[in-house]
């Protein structure tokens, strides 16, 4: 598992909007996706995490993601993802941003 959060940047893009993207709405999501790979180099499993799930669900504290849906991996690869609403015609319009902390890892005996 992790710990992950907003930063004040996304915050405040989420909350008032910027010159780049509007507030959130009701139907906007921002997602944090993880890719788990084995040894040699294939994708096992993916978990995703909400940092937004409409504008009265927005991450403002330290909240536990469990990655154990991920498997057994070596490298873990982080990608973020948007409603329409905070992407346009180059990508995303959200500043694609995390903050993560205590990440927890297993190894075998």
């Amino acid at each position: 598992h992790m710990y992950v959060n907003n930063i004040c940047y996304v915050l405040n893009s989420l909350t008032y909007g910027d010159g780049f993207c509007p507030a959130a709405t009701d139907t906007t999501q921002f997602v944090i996706v993880a890719y788990g790979y084995d040894a040699e180099g294939n994708e096992v499993g993916t978990a995703r995490f909400k940092l937004c799930d409409g504008k009265d669900n927005i991450v403002k504290e330290w909240t536990k993601w469990d990655l154990s849906s991920l498997g057994e991996v070596v490298k873990v690869e982080f990608n973020m993802s948007a409603s329409a609403d905070m992407g346009g015609s180059y990508g995303l319009t959200i500043p694609a941003y995390f903050a993560y902390d205590d990440v927890a890892v297993r190894f075998d005996k």
